[in-house]
């Protein structure tokens, strides 16, 4: 009786790490990739919350003020208008091309907007922030 012939595996071992370092890098790959998200995400969100601080601020500064005066002491667009305007607008410039506008009615319906467009962003719309309230007393 004669003995089957037997093939001996060569090479299984290294076929396996190879297998798992591709499987590893593919994953520490995935990984890199979600933090520069999460970076991007978390200095997108304090753009939000700067946007909405700055137009916190001007609302709060026309509730201080004459309601009949509104349109008069804050109205203002392109960087023209009056002081309290220009203030509060260069504020607003220290955003990444950070740019706003107060829009006041005759019945002191107060819109304030304010844009940006990250650097990091350049091939993506404009960001906007906008608030809207009524001032009366």
């Amino acid at each position: 009786m004669q003995k089957p012939h037997t093939h001996r595996q060569s090479g299984t071992i290294l076929l396996d790490a190879l297998i798992a370092i591709v499987i590893f890098s593919i994953g520490i790959l995935g990984m890199v990739k979600l933090q520069g998200q999460a970076v991007s995400a978390a200095g997108q969100a304090k753009y939000r919350t700067d946007a909405a601080l700055l137009a916190d601020q001007i609302i709060a500064r026309m509730w201080g003020s004459n309601p009949a005066q509104l349109a008069a002491n804050f109205k203002g667009s392109n960087g023209a208008g009056p002081q309290n305007y220009k203030d509060w607008n260069s504020a607003v410039a220290a955003l990444p091309n950070g740019k706003g506008t107060i829009d006041v009615d005759a019945s002191n319906f107060v819109v304030v907007t304010v844009t940006w467009q990250t650097l990091d962003s350049a091939d993506q719309p404009t960001h906007t922030y906008v608030s809207r309230t009524q001032i009366t007393r």
